[in-house]
This record gives C-alpha cells, structure tokens and sequence, in this order.
C-alpha cells in the first residue's frame, strides 16, 4: 500500500464512525507513523499539482509539508497528527448535526 494513502484511509475511517461527510473538494495524503504523527511523503508539490488541476480545492496535509517554489493553487490544512484530525472531522459532525436542529456551532474550525 501507498504510504501517502494513509491519512487518506484514516480520514476515511474517522468519517464513517462519526458520521461526518469529508469536504467533496478535498484531498488528504501523508504516512501515518506509529506513534499517530502525520509524516510528509514524496512528491508532495507534485501531489498538490495533480490534485489542483483535477479540481481539488483543499489539501489535508503534514504541517512538515513544503511545496517547492512553484505557486499552487489549493489551501492547505496542515495536520500534525492523528489526534488533529479526529477533532476536525468530529468538529464538522457537531456542526453538522448541530446545525439540522437549528443551533449556531462556533467551534472555531474553519473549513
């Protein structure tokens, strides 16, 4: 298996124990390590290249990430660990759900 699939698979995951839906215009990639931290992986400004021109919008990536010097088009949600992104897809749950029964959720994630 691709190690860069990892956060991906993890995402995956967490999303269906929460019941939270994954932003459609995202892509997530990096190796997930023992200990839960969130390593960079090969070609990463080439993984957020291809992923901008197939219209991805966003990318959940390790904070350790660096692009190169080329300008790419795409936001980057850093993510440190695993722990991160449990919080911020469980956020988007409570949002979610908070938001059918019509109370405001400010939880201070933005998306």
């Amino acid at each position: 298996m691709e190690p860069a699939a990892d956060l991906a698979a993890a995402a995956a995951l967490i999303s269906s124990l929460t019941g939270a839906n994954l932003p459609r215009e995202a892509v997530y990639f990096g190796e997930i390590g023992l200990s839960g931290s969130v390593r960079a992986v090969g070609h990463a400004g080439l993984r957020l290249k291809e992923s901008a021109k197939l219209g991805f919008a966003r990318a959940f990536a390790p904070q350790s990430l660096r692009a190169g010097g080329e300008s790419i088009n795409i936001a980057m949600q850093p993510i440190d660990n695993v722990a991160a992104l449990v919080a911020l897809i469980a956020a988007s749950a409570v949002e979610r759900k908070a938001g059918r029964a019509g109370a405001p959720v400010h939880s201070g994630v933005t998306n």
